[in-house]
Parts: C-alpha cells; sequence; structure tokens
C-alpha cells in the first residue's frame, strides 16, 4: 500500500507545473503585446519644431488696421404689427350661415363677410309690422272719439272729465304707434348686423369661424389689417428709451423680407415700462421701399439706437475672406512673409468692414490681387 501512494505522487505534480507554466507564457505574451502597441519596438520621433515655409507677400497690394470713431448703437428687437388692425365680431348671438372670405384674401369696404341667421329677426319685425297696423286702428277709432267728445263738450252734452277721458285714451293711442314704429325701427337695424361688412380696405390675416358656428357678441370671427400701414414694435431698454423721441430717425432691418439700411421714424414711445421685461415699448413707422420678399405681419426686426462713439478697428472688406462659417486675413509680417489668422468680423462700413478681435491697430493685411 505505502509502495503505490509514493508512486501515485509524482503523476499529480506535473498539471499543476504545467498549468503554472502555461499562465507564465500568457503573461509574457500579454506585456509583449501592449509593449508593441506603446510603440516599445519602433523608431521615436524626437520632439521638436519643424520649420515650414511661409509664401511671400510680394508685390501684393496691402492696406493698415486702422482706428476709426464711429457712432455706437444698441441693438432692440421686435416683430412687425400693423397700425389698423380690425377684429371682426357680431354685435348679436345667431348662428353662422356663411363666411366668405379666407386668410390671405384682400377686402373692400362694405364688401360682405359674414352672413348671420336672420329668420327669428324677420319673424320678430313681421309681428312689429302687424303691431303698427293694430295701433294705428286703434288710433284712428280713439281719434274719432276724442273729435265727438270735443264737438260735444262745446254743445255742453258732456263734462270736463269725461271729455278728458278722451282726450287721454287718444294720447295713449299715440303713444302706442310710437311705440311700435320704433320696435320696428329697432329690429332694421338689427337686421342689418346679420350682414357684416368690411369697414376698410385690408387684408384677412386669420379666421375663427366657419358655418354652423355660434357667433357671439365681443367673440371675434376674424381679424383684418392694413398691409399699407406696417409699423415696427420693439422693446427698449427702460434706460436708452429717455433718448428716443417722436420723429427721430432709426435704422431698421428686416432680415426675413430683406430690408436692411433703411431709415425707419418712431411713431410712438408708450410712456410706461413693462415691469416684467424692464422694457418701453417704441412704435416705429416702415418707410414706404419696396422690399425683396413680402413683409407680412409678425415677422422679427431690429433697430439700431445712436447710444455715443467708439473706437473701432477698419481694414478694407475685401481683406477678410470666409472659410466655412469663419473669416480670415493674411497679414503681413516684418519678414515680408504672410500669416493666415482667423478673426471676427463686425458690420461692415462703406468699403471697410469692423474687426472685432484678431488684429491690433497698425499692423499690415495683405489684399487679393486683381
Amino acid at each position: 500500500m505505502t509502495a503505490t501512494a509514493a508512486q501515485a505522487e509524482p503523476r499529480r505534480v506535473w498539471p499543476v507545473v504545467k498549468s503554472i507554466g502555461t499562465a507564465a507564457l500568457a503573461v509574457v505574451g500579454l506585456v509583449a503585446f501592449l509593449a508593441w502597441m506603446g510603440g516599445a519596438f519602433r523608431e521615436k520621433v524626437q520632439p521638436g519644431e519643424a520649420t515650414v515655409p511661409r509664401e511671400s507677400a510680394g508685390g501684393r497690394p496691402r492696406a493698415k488696421v486702422e482706428s476709426r470713431r464711429i457712432e455706437d448703437t444698441a441693438t432692440a428687437v421686435g416683430s412687425v404689427q400693423p397700425r389698423r388692425r380690425t377684429e371682426v365680431s357680431a354685435q348679436l348671438l345667431a348662428r353662422i350661415l356663411d363666411v366668405k372670405v379666407r386668410p390671405g384674401d384682400a377686402v373692400k369696404p362694405d364688401q360682405e363677410l359674414v352672413l348671420l341667421d336672420n329668420r327669428e329677426l324677420l319673424a320678430q319685425q313681421a309681428e312689429a309690422l302687424a303691431a303698427v297696423t293694430a295701433t294705428e286702428a286703434d288710433l284712428l277709432v280713439r281719434k274719432t272719439d276724442f273729435t265727438r267728445a270735443q264737438n260735444e263738450r262745446e254743445k255742453g252734452v258732456i263734462g270736463a272729465a269725461e271729455f278728458a277721458r278722451y282726450e287721454g285714451a287718444m294720447k295713449v293711442a299715440e303713444a302706442q304707434v310710437k311705440r311700435v314704429k320704433e320696435a320696428v325701427n329697432r329690429l332694421d337695424v338689427q337686421l342689418t348686423y346679420t350682414k357684416i361688412l368690411a369697414g376698410s380696405r385690408g387684408i384677412v390675416a386669420d379666421r375663427f369661424a366657419d358655418p354652423g358656428d355660434i357667433a357671439t357678441p365681443g367673440k371675434p370671427i376674424m381679424v383684418i389689417y392694413d398691409p399699407a400701414e406696417l409699423e415696427l414694435h420693439v422693446n427698449v431698454p427702460e434706460s436708452l428709451a429717455p433718448e428716443l423721441r417722436e420723429g427721430q430717425q432709426l435704422a431698421v432691418q428686416i432680415e426675413a423680407a430683406g430690408l436692411s439700411d433703411v431709415m425707419g421714424t418712431v411713431r410712438e414711445v408708450v410712456p410706461q415700462a413693462q415691469q416684467a421685461s424692464r422694457s418701453v415699448l417704441v412704435k416705429v413707422t416702415l418707410p414706404k421701399v419696396p422690399s425683396v420678399k413680402p413683409l407680412l405681419p409678425g415677422m422679427f426686426g431690429r433697430v439700431s439706437i445712436p447710444v455715443g462713439t467708439v473706437e473701432r478697428l477698419f481694414v478694407p472688406s475685401v481683406a477678410a475672406r470666409q472659410l466655412g462659417q469663419l473669416d480670415l486675413v493674411e497679414v503681413v509680417n516684418p519678414d515680408n512673409t504672410l500669416t493666415r489668422r482667423f478673426v471676427r468680423v463686425g458690420p461692415a462700413v462703406g468699403d471697410r468692414i469692423e474687426i472685432l478681435s484678431g488684429l491690433s491697430e497698425g499692423e499690415t493685411v495683405a489684399l487679393p490681387t486683381r
């Protein structure tokens, strides 16, 4: 038994040694792979600076970066609004039979816009006309009685009290005739309300009702505006509002309509600040100039408000060119070489463009050759 156990022991140790050797080889292989991935077996480039040849300015035209004092402005934003805006609504409660216009339609004065159900009013009118006939007949009888009583009074047949009764009955009949005639007149006026007409020339901006809806007094059915009288309503910071006055000219820009560098006129400065935004509403009349695209209510616009003067850097507009969404210029170095430099540009003033950052006064930029 003892000899057999001693012979079996080496057989159990050998698989363990074999497993340890395999794991060690795997670790060594992993370390070698990581070293290769890290570039341990490749030649490395030593750090340093590489000299890149720069383009020469040659005989290209040049221009200096100049500082100029210009008028400084603050920008206020707003939207285009019609000066004359009409909300069309009914003056009585009735069902809508027809709406004859749609948004975008042009309307003329006295053009029929909405037709309301008038059957109930027509029935009331017929009833009132019948009442007029009845009261007029009663008045005729009362007048006849009064004439007879007047003759009898002169003959002394009846007394003063009875004569006064006939006279009072006639006056009551006259009042009844007047009352029912006024009722007829009132119904005639109400019948005109069943046809809603345009009060002035304009364009239908929006419509809020369709045939079958119930028209309610004060509830808008449609909105009409005059396209010939559009203006820009802007919210000006309350600190700048006191500097504005009626009749002042301000530069207006409405990009959606293709309007830029046009002058508008301040029509009104609302004498009340808006508490939430700390701004004042200013209404600017737009000039009568043709626009590239239609000018519509609600379009976004800007106005420039003068706030003083400021020093700005300028270069010729042709010196800056766009590269994607970036702007760059070519700066002439003291050794007559060129360096491309990205800059931030502002608005153009004549043939020059403002440089917000990227250049300093006195530097020289190269212009494109023609």
